[in-house]
């Protein structure tokens, strides 16, 4: 299972970043801006092949990858006067290939010049020159190890092109991941389809909840706890006045027979990270506990019975929940629980409410295990997934919000590749549907991050991009690299924090 796992990862990962590098890809083709690299990954060189005048490329990790554009850095002339080199030529006596290395014996069979004369950018499409010597546009550099790099002449330089070239050139990267994202919604949407919520008939009942014990696929709800419900809307205002509710009678429409059904609901508190075991009805008995949360952390586990917090006897789920929802700012509590006939303390910090209503729950909710009854809608998918991309944006930056708004998230909690991987095990066990949406989401986060106005990213250089077009001047190529070399340094220094974290969480040892 790992070996399928780590196969499913590197193929979502290397499917969201070369789709992203596609995207800055195909745009430079078609501003004619010459290409030398095209890479999957960073680091030492595991697998390359020339086609034309673009190497592709895979690196040994798989964390990013790169488009390398002409004249998208600055660099000194790779040739310069006095200095010697070889030259290759083609049957009509251009020069065809530049040999730097030319102490080097393999290529003793060339003709060896010290440069006097040279041009080869070849400014309003005049010839490539190198000494009395006409250079081919598409001539190529040979370094060391026979390393080749085809020469950019002018007009086949990024920073050659028009603003608006430049920005679909480095806008197309994000915008292919929400593309991608958009085209994983819509086959989701098509797959599972749109609930009902205008009937009240049952769809999905999921096993292994309360739900399951007492009600059938299929069943019309027509009143919960004797108040009658038309819609999807009225079961869940209903349920949701009193989640604490120990027993809740439905009353439904089976096969012709009107049946009642008595559901106990199982209590989530996510504050905290803990829920309910399911059956129990008054005793303050906990379910499965995740080692992940803040209460599997602390040491709480299944079975483990609450009897006081902050000395104060919790003798009903009502009581635990009123504490709970009190706990607006997240302070430590001391939590007393039975386990077998001993008595155990154990002291915890709850989620702030403003960090558990970001992520779309709620502090203490109940939960039976009942859906509403899906329907094919072609036309609605297409409507669905744009507003599924423009919802998974916003979690990001509701994400990058927390980052700064909230002391109990901070960069330690952000997942790297190794983070990725084990969601991606999760996803991919949790089911095909889960697992493609997992897929979308990390497409529109790769998209959204490289929006971000910072040096490095994509947003970055769109922002220097914006300062020529208000100022009509370019911004200095040299201090503009500059700021990018050193963001990229700090982003990798931060990349090796959030691993080292990432390998702490997945063998629990933080």
């Amino acid at each position: 299972m790992v070996i399928i796992n780590i196969i499913v990862f590197i193929f979502v990962l290397g499917l969201v970043i070369i789709i992203h590098e596609l995207g800055h890809f195909i745009m430079a083709k078609r501003a004619n801006i010459l290409c030398h690299e095209f890479s999957f990954g960073m680091g030492p060189l595991l697998w390359s092949k020339r086609v034309k005048e673009t190497l592709y490329c895979i690196r040994a990790i798989p964390i990013g990858g790169y488009v390398m554009m002409a004249g998208e850095e600055i660099s000194n002339e790779v040739v310069s006067v006095g200095q010697i080199v070889r030259l290759v030529f083609d049957e009509f006596n251009n020069v065809e290939k530049i040999i730097l290395d030319h102490e080097n014996e393999k290529y003793e069979e060339y003709e060896s010049v010290t440069v006097t004369n040279i041009d080869l950018r070849g400014e309003d499409n005049n010839p490539l020159q190198l000494n009395e010597y006409t250079v081919k546009r598409n001539a190529f550099y040979v370094f060391k190890k026979s390393k080749e790099l085809q020469i950019a002449p002018a007009e086949r330089s990024f920073e050659s092109k028009t603003k608006w070239q430049r920005f679909l050139a480095m806008f197309a990267g994000p915008f292919m991941n929400f593309v991608l994202a958009f085209v994983i919604f819509l086959i989701v949407n098509l797959i599972v389809g749109f609930p009902n919520m205008g009937g009240t008939v049952l769809g999905n009942i999921d096993a292994g909840y309360p739900a399951a014990e007492a009600l059938e696929s299929g069943d019309k709800v027509i009143s919960i706890n004797d108040i009658d419900v038309y819609s999807w809307n009225d079961i869940s205002v209903t349920l949701d006045e009193n989640p604490t509710d120990r027993s809740v009678e439905f009353v439904v429409l089976r096969d012709g027979i009107t049946k009642t059904a008595y559901v106990t609901p199982m209590l989530f508190f996510y504050s905290i990270g803990f829920h309910s075991q399911e059956g129990v009805e008054d005793d303050l008995i906990l379910g499965e506990v995740n080692n992940e949360t803040i209460a599997g952390k602390a040491g709480i586990i299944e079975n483990d019975e609450i009897l006081t917090i902050d000395s104060i006897p919790m003798n009903s789920w009502d009581d635990l929940a009123l504490v709970l929802n009190n706990n607006v700012n997240g302070v430590e509590m001391s939590i007393e629980v039975l386990r077998g006939t001993e008595t155990m303390t154990f002291l915890v910090t709850p989620h702030n409410h403003d960090l558990v209503i970001s992520q779309g729950l709620k502090i203490v909710d109940s939960y039976i295990g009942i859906g509403p009854i899906y329907e094919f809608g072609f036309f609605r998918s297409f409507l669905e997934s744009g507003l599924d991309v423009k919802a998974s944006a916003a979690m990001i930056f509701t994400t990058l919000d927390l980052l700064f708004s909230n002391d109990q998230v901070g960069i330690g909690d952000l997942a790297g590749p190794v983070g990725i991987y084990d969601i991606t095990s999760r996803a991919l066990s949790a089911g095909f549907i889960s697992f493609l949406t997992w897929t979308a989401l990390l497409s529109v986060n790769l998209g959204v991050i490289n929006l971000l106005p910072i040096p490095a990213l994509d947003g970055g250089r769109l922002v220097f991009l914006g300062y020529e077009a208000i100022t009509k001047k370019k911004p200095n190529k040299r201090v503009e690299n500059t700021l990018h070399y050193a963001m990229y340094l700090m982003l990798m220094g931060l990349f090796v924090y959030i691993t080292f974290n990432d390998i702490l969480r997945l063998f629990d040892i933080r």
